[in-house]
């Protein structure tokens, strides 16, 4: 008997990604923050937050709202 695998469409990452740049962790991120200077790092911490909210919100719009994941 030939199983074959559930057939559905694939999703595609919405969030675009630049090949200008390296792609650190979340900790190196948060490491490169907290080397700047105090008044610095209160506006990058924010960015940093907006900018994952905002992925976040991404993926909750246009990957997890899929019928396949319903």
């Amino acid at each position: 008997m030939n199983k074959s695998k559930p057939s559905y469409n694939t999703v595609e990452n919405p969030i675009p990604n630049s090949k200008l740049y390296v792609t650190p962790s979340l900790q190196q991120v948060q490491e490169f923050i907290s080397a700047l200077p105090l008044r610095e790092q209160a506006n990058a911490n924010i960015v940093l937050m907006f900018t994952l909210n905002a992925c976040h919100q991404l993926v909750e719009d246009e990957i997890l709202s899929k019928e396949i994941f319903l």
